[in-house]
């Protein structure tokens, strides 16, 4: 069993052996959204039990990681910005570094709001 991140939604996908062509074969079990990541009881009857459990370790798995990449995000953000203002310094960007202002501040504006909320700034 692995899975796959497709758009909005995560494929369980079951790979059978076939001896005769000696070649992994592929069958999408079913699929569940990202966005809630709940195996439906009509799912769950297609699983055997070590393939939910697979599936809960990685969930748990992607979960673990995601929160992990946003910490090391916050924690590194002050430099990564001192880097990208070298580079908007150097002025070769063009139309990519006007673009990527833009994308900043709109970022920057929604950060600096859950600065305010969260009490960070005065």
């Amino acid at each position: 069993m692995h899975f796959r991140v497709r758009k909005n939604v995560i494929q369980l996908i079951r790979v059978t052996y076939d001896g005769s062509t000696k070649k992994g074969s592929n069958a999408i079990i079913g699929s569940v959204r990202l966005s809630a990541p709940e195996l439906s009881d009509e799912l769950r009857v297609k699983l055997t039990e070590a393939e939910v459990r697979a599936f809960q370790v990685w969930l748990d798995t992607q979960h673990k990681t995601l929160m992990l990449k946003e910490e090391v995000a916050a924690l590194t953000l002050a430099e990564t910005l001192s880097l990208a203002e070298r580079w908007f310094e150097r002025g070769q960007g063009g139309d990519a570094a006007a673009m990527a202002a833009q994308d900043i501040v709109f970022q920057w504006q929604a950060l600096r709001k859950v600065f305010l909320k969260k009490g960070l700034l005065e």
